[in-house]
C-alpha cells in the first residue's frame, strides 16, 4: 500500500515538471516561429506571424495547465491514500491494543494446528514469551489438541469447540508454561483468510472462577448446615419459640411451642394470634397501664412491641391460657425481627413455663411472711401490717392498741414433754387467739412462745383493755394434747397509739418493755405501758458515766468468735465482739451497748472497735497467709453519721486491709429505718469495697421487703431459728427455706448460735454458706485466736 501511494506521488511529480517544461517549449517554440515569420527590419509584420504567435503561446499555456491539473490530481489522490493509509494503521493499532489488554485470549490456528497469531492475554494465561508460541503447535496450550497423526483428530476436536448457541464455548484443559494444567473455556469459529481456512479460537481462565463457584458452593453449604443445626436447635429447643409477623399471626412455632400452648402448629400458623392465649384481663391492665405512660392509645399487640422495643433481652412474666382453658405462668422474652431496610417485619418470642417456679416463689414469700407452724404472720408481715395501720390511723385520726403476749414457763413444757408437744401448744393458741378475734385483727407470732395482736382500729384505750382482757380469757380453758392436759398462762403487755407511740419502733418497743413488766411483777396478768418503765435507774446512770472513761482507761476488749465455711469446715474469718472490762467484771453487751447509743458514745467507740479489728485482721492475713475476713457491728447512730464512709475509708487505708476483708453487719435499727440516707450510705460503703451483712436475718426488723432496698451481701440467720432444728420440722423447713431464699438472692448465708453437731450438719446438707456458734467456736481473746489460726495453718 505504501509503494502505491509513493508511485502516485512520484508521477504527479512528474507531470508537474512535465508541465513546466511543456509550457517553456511551447513559448520558445512560439517565439523562434514568430521570428521567423516577422518582417525584415522596419517592414511592417505578416498577420501570419501574429497569428502563429497568438496560437502557439495559448496552446502551450492549455498543455501547460492540463498537465498542472492531472499533476494536482495525482497529488490529492496520495494525499488521500496517505490519509486512508494512516487511518488503517491507527485501526489496526487501537484494535491491537484492545485484543492485547481484554482478558480473554484470542489465537489463530491453521487447520493443521499450528499457531498463526496470539494477542497478550495468551502470554499472561500460559505464561509463555511470544518466541516460544513463533509457530507452535496447539497442542502445546491445549493437551487435547494434540493430534495421533491423523489431522482429521484435530479437525474434529476444534469443531467440537465450536461456539453454541448459547454464546458459551466449550470445557477444556490448558497447560501453562511450568506444566500446570488448569480449566479453561474455549469457543472456536472457522474463518477465511485471504482464501486460507482457519481457527479463531477464544480462550479464557476459569480458575478463579471456580475457586470462586468452589467457594460459593462452601460458604452455601455452610449456611445450609448452619441452618439445619438452627432448625434442629429450634425444633429441640426447651423453651418456646414463636414467630409473629407484624399483625401477631404466628408464623413459626416449634415442638415446645405446642406443647406450652397445648396446641398443634398447623392450628396456629397464619390462622391465629397471640390474643388467643394471653390472659385477656392483664393484656388489657397492661395496656391501659402503657396508654398512660405514653399519653396514647395503646392496643394489645402495641405492649408486645413496646416490650421488644424498650426492654430488649428483659424478659417478663404472663399469664397464659392454653386452649384446654388451663392457666400457667410464661416467662416471655420479645425481641423485634428487622429486615435489611430496617423495616420492622415481625416478632421473635421465646417463652418456658415457670409456673412451678412463681408457685415456689409464693410459697417461698409466704414462708418469708408466715410462721412455718402455726401459719400467722411472722415478724416481717408484722412490720409491714403495722406499718400500714400506723399510715390510715395517723390519716384518719383513730386509736389503736398491740399486745405482746408471752407463755409463761413454756419452756417447761418444751423441755420435759418434747418439742412436738410444745409446737402443739403453740398451735392451739395459736387457733384460740385467731378465733377470739375479729377478721380485721392481726395475730401474729415473732418466734418461740411470743405473740402480738395488732388492733388497727379501737375508740378508746378502754376497748384496748377489754380485749387484752378477752384475750387473756382465751387461757383460762387447758389445752388438751393427747393424754396432757396443760395449764399455759400468758404475760401480755399492752401499748396504745397514740398515746405510748407514733412510730412502729417505739409501739412495738413499748408494748414489749409492758410483757416484761408483767412477767416481773409475776406473770399471768395484763400489764399497760407507763412512762416509769424506761426511767433509767441509779446503776444505769452510775454505769453511764462509767462508760465515758472507757476508751481512756482502756477497759475495752474485742473478742473474736471464728466462722467457718460450711462445706469444707476452713475457717473463713472472725466477727469482733465488744467486752467492756469494768473494775475486774466483764460487764454484757446488752447492758452498755444502749447506753452507749443513746449518749452518743457508741461513735468514738464504734471507731475504736473497727480500728482495732483492722489492725488485728490484717496483721493475722500476713502472718497465716490465709484470706481472713473479720465482720464488725455498724449501728444507727454510726451509720447516721456524716463522715461515716471517710471514717471507715481512713480506716482501711490507716491499718492496710485491704477492703474486701472488711464485713459490716447492720443491725436491725438500721434496716428499719427505710430512709434513702441509709441506703445511700451502705452502697457509698460498697463502693470502697467493704462487704454488708443483714444481722439477725428473719427476726428482726430485717424484713423481707427491704432486701430490695438495701445492697446486702450476706443474711446472718438468727439463732433462734435453729433452736428446734433439726428436730422441729417447722423450723427446718424454714431454714432450709431461708438459705434457698438466700441463695435465689445471690446472697450469702451465715447461721449463727450453731451448738450442736447436728445443726452443723444440717447446715450443711443444706447448702448453708457459713456458720459460727459455741459448737464451732467459742469468742476468743486476741492471742488464743492467733494460737487457733497457728493450729490451723
Amino acid at each position: 500500500m505504501q509503494t502505491e501511494i509513493t508511485r502516485t506521488e512520484q508521477e504527479a511529480r512528474r507531470l508537474h515538471a512535465s508541465a513546466w517544461v511543456v509550457l517553456a517549449g511551447g513559448l520558445l517554440l512560439s517565439a523562434a516561429a514568430w521570428w521567423q515569420a516577422s518582417a525584415p527590419d522596419g517592414a511592417p509584420l505578416q498577420p501570419s506571424a501574429t497569428a502563429l504567435l497568438v496560437s502557439g503561446t495559448a496552446g502551450s499555456v492549455i498543455l501547460w495547465w492540463l498537465l498542472r491539473l492531472w499533476a494536482q490530481r495525482y497529488g490529492q489522490s496520495a494525499g488521500l491514500a496517505e490519509a486512508l493509509h494512516q487511518q488503517a494503521l491507527d485501526s489496526e493499532a487501537r484494535l491491537r491494543a484492545v485484543l492485547d489488554h481484554t482478558d480473554e485470549g484470542i489465537l489463530t490456528v491453521s487447520t493443521t494446528g499450528d499457531i498463526l497469531g496470539v494477542n497478550q492475554a495468551v502470554y499472561r494465561i500460559f505464561g509463555y514469551t511470544e518466541a516460544e508460541l513463533r509457530h507452535a503447535h496447539l497442542s502445546k496450550l491445549l493437551p487435547a489438541a494434540a493430534s495421533s497423526g491423523a489431522g482429521q483428530d484435530l479437525e474434529t476436536f476444534l469443531q467440537l469447540q465450536h461456539m453454541g448457541l448459547d454464546g458459551v464455548g466449550r470445557r477444556t484443559e490448558g497447560r501453562r508454561a511450568n506444566g500446570q494444567l488448569f480449566p479453561l473455556g474455549l469457543s472456536v469459529n472457522a474463518m477465511d483468510w485471504r482464501g486460507q481456512a482457519q481457527h479463531l479460537c477464544m480462550l479464557r481462565d476459569l480458575s478463579t472462577q471456580d475457586a470462586t463457584e468452589r467457594a460459593i458452593l462452601a460458604a452455601q453449604r455452610q449456611l445450609n448446615e448452619v441452618d439445619e443445626m438452627r432448625r434442629i436447635i429450634v425444633h429441640n429447643a426447651p423453651y418456646a419459640v414463636f414467630v409473629l409477623n407484624v399483625q401477631g399471626i404466628f408464623q413459626t412455632v416449634n415442638p415446645a411451642g405446642e406443647r406450652l400452648l397445648g396446641c398443634a402448629a398447623q392450628d396456629l400458623v397464619g390462622r391465629c394470634t397471640t390474643q388467643r392465649f394471653f390472659e385477656p384481663t392483664q393484656v388489657a391492665e397492661r395496656a391501659h397501664l402503657l396508654a398512660l405512660r405514653l399519653n396514647l392509645p395503646v392496643s394489645d399487640l402495641d405492649v408486645v412491641a413496646h416490650l421488644a422495643r424498650e426492654a430488649p433481652g428483659l424478659p417478663t412474666e404472663w399469664r397464659m391460657v392454653r386452649s384446654d382453658g388451663t392457666s400457667l405462668m410464661a416467662e416471655i422474652l420479645v425481641t423485634e425481627l428487622i429486615n435489611e431496610y430496617g423495616a420492622r417485619t415481625g416478632y421473635l418470642l421465646m417463652a418456658h413455663d415457670v409456673t412451678a417456679r412463681h408457685e415456689a416463689e409464693h410459697q417461698l414469700q409466704h414462708m418469708a411472711l408466715h410462721d412455718a407452724l402455726t401459719s400467722l404472720p411472722n415478724r416481717n408481715m408484722l412490720q409491714e401490717q403495722l406499718k400500714a395501720c400506723l399510715n390510715i390511723a395517723q390519716r384518719e385520726q383513730g386509736h389503736m392498741a398491740m399486745m405482746f403476749i408471752d407463755l409463761d414457763r413454756f419452756k417447761k413444757i418444751n423441755d420435759g414433754l418434747g418439742h412436738h408437744i410444745g409446737d402443739s401448744v403453740l398451735i392451739e393458741i395459736s387457733r384460740r387467739l385467731r378465733a377470739a378475734m375479729r377478721t380485721s385483727d392481726i395475730v401474729a407470732r415473732l418466734g418461740g412462745d411470743e405473740f402480738v395482736v395488732l388492733l388497727p382500729r379501737i375508740q378508746a384505750q378502754s376497748d384496748g383493755e377489754l380485749v387484752a382482757a378477752k384475750v387473756h380469757e382465751v387461757f383460762n380453758a387447758p389445752v388438751q394434747i393427747g393424754e396432757h392436759e396443760l395449764r399455759v398462762t400468758p404475760s401480755i403487755g399492752l401499748a396504745l397509739y397514740p398515746q405510748h407511740g407514733t412510730d412502729p419502733v417505739t409501739l412495738m418497743r413499748h408494748a414489749d418493755l409492758a410483757m416484761y413488766q408483767a412477767k416481773s411483777d409475776g406473770r399471768n396478768r395484763i400489764q399497760i405501758y407507763s412512762e416509769s418503765m424506761t426511767s433509767p435507774s441509779p446503776d444505769t446512770l452510775l454505769l453511764e458515766n462509767e462508760l465515758y472513761h472507757a476508751l481512756e482507761r482502756d477497759e475495752l476488749r474485742l473478742h473474736y468468735q471464728p466462722q467457718f465455711d460450711c462445706a469444707s469446715g476452713r475457717i473463713t474469718g472472725a466477727e469482733a465482739l465488744l467486752r467492756w472490762e469494768h473494775q475486774g467484771r466483764l460487764i454484757p453487751p446488752s447492758d452498755f451497748i444502749p447506753l452507749a447509743e443513746e449518749s452518743g458514745l457508741i461513735v468514738s467507740i464504734g471507731e475504736w472497735v473497727l480500728r482495732r479489728a483492722c489492725t488485728v485482721a490484717h496483721r493475722w492475713r500476713q502472718d497465716t497467709g490465709m484470706p481472713l475476713r473479720i465482720a464488725v457491728n455498724l449501728s444507727a447512730v454510726q451509720l447516721d453519721r456524716l463522715d461515716i464512709v471517710s471514717t471507715v475509708s481512713q480506716v482501711l487505708r490507716d491499718t492496710g486491709l485491704h477492703p474486701t476483708a472488711l464485713e459490716l453487719e447492720i443491725t436491725e435499727s438500721v434496716v428499719v429505718r427505710e430512709s434513702l440516707r441509709a441506703a445511700d450510705v451502705l452502697r457509698q460503703l460498697r463502693a470502697l469495697g467493704v462487704g454488708i451483712a443483714i444481722d439477725d436475718f428473719g427476726v428482726g426488723y430485717s424484713s423481707f421487703a427491704y432486701l430490695r432496698e438495701l445492697p446486702v451481701d450476706r443474711f446472718k440467720l438468727d439463732r433462734s431459728f435453729l433452736t428446734g432444728v433439726p428436730q422441729s420440722h417447722g423450723d427446718s423447713r424454714l431454714v432450709a427455706a431461708l438459705i434457698a431464699m438466700g441463695h435465689r438472692l445471690e446472697v450469702g448465708i451465715v447461721a449463727e448460735g450453731v451448738e450442736t453437731a447436728e445443726q452443723a450438719t444440717f447446715l450443711r446438707d443444706h447448702g448453708c454458706d457459713e456458720a459460727q456458734g459455741y459448737h464451732l467456736g467459742r469468742p476468743l481473746q486476741e492471742s488464743d485466736f492467733e494460737a487457733l489460726l497457728n493450729r490451723l495453718r
